[in-house]
């Protein structure tokens, strides 16, 4: 999409006058909230409409709109009123003179009143829009967010992928025992870059003091391989390890134990 086309179309001025169809303000919504050019462009067109309707709104005069009903309904005739003349006499220049007059102030209060009236109506609609631009502000940052949490998940299975390419990667599977039935995670692992990640299918949740920890059986002996959370996202363990003859997950304290609470033993399955 050529962002530069697009601005200078004229749509953007039109929206911020409030002079598009339903169908346009959902696409320059719709497009404000993903180009950022454009909405800087929206915002300070918004915030110009909006100082020009405050520069050029009229404070009606005091009692403007009793003297505009007045005239309305024709009170004080006597003052304004043209008398009847004979039919067979030309209206002079002098006797149409109030006549004149009268109208031409009733169109210029009326022209006010008008003017008035647009101007509090585009300061209600700048209002509105402005609300409407906070709304999509704080829905933008949200799926920014969410955005940038799915990059930073998808680069950490990008990095898992890459090493499950890498030549002697293997994959193992850790079901839970009778404290966990419903337990299931899988164990990525490749001896020769001592990489290790794991993705956890199902695991209890934990208090927020307990962490899960993975084990490296190695001759018997129990070596830290990293903690990690029950969650669905594939976690690279900040551990290496070489060698293995089993892998086992254990709950801890959060950070972690230098040993293994076996009475909180929830898996462990060997390395074929």
């Amino acid at each position: 999409m050529n962002l530069e086309e697009y601005i200078a179309s004229g749509i953007l001025d039109s929206y911020a006058i409030g002079a598009v169809s339903d169908q346009e303000v959902r696409e320059v919504n719709c497009l404000s909230s993903i180009y950022p050019e454009i909405r800087k462009e929206l915002d300070e067109l918004m915030l110009s409409t909006e100082n020009y309707a405050l520069l050029h709104s009229i404070e009606p005069p005091a009692g403007l709109k009793d003297r505009i009903m007045r005239q309305l309904t024709f009170e004080d005739a006597d003052e304004t009123i043209v008398r009847p003349l004979p039919i067979d006499r030309d209206l002079s220049a002098e006797a149409t003179r109030p006549y004149t007059y009268k109208t031409s102030w009733m169109v210029a209060a009326a022209a006010a009143l008008a003017v008035l009236f647009f101007s509090y109506f585009l300061i209600t609609q700048l209002q509105t829009n402005q609300k409407t631009m906070a709304s999509l502000r704080e829905s933008n940052d949200s799926m920014q967010l969410q955005l940038k949490q799915l990059r930073t998940s998808q680069g950490q299975t990008d990095q898992i992928l890459a090493m499950l390419r890498q030549p002697g990667a293997r994959t193992l599977e850790l079901r839970g025992n009778e404290k966990a039935p419903q337990g299931d995670m899988l164990v990525f692992w490749n001896p020769s870059t001592q990489q290790v990640a794991v993705e956890v299918k199902s695991l209890p949740a934990l208090p927020a003091d307990k962490q899960y920890q993975l084990w490296s059986l190695v001759d018997g002996k129990p070596v830290d391989a990293g903690v990690f959370d029950a969650g669905t996202a594939v976690q690279k363990m900040n551990r290496s390890i070489g060698k293995a003859d089993a892998f086992a997950v254990t709950i801890e304290k959060r950070g972690g134990s230098p040993t293994p609470s076996m009475a909180t033993l929830l898996a462990m399955s060997p390395v074929a």
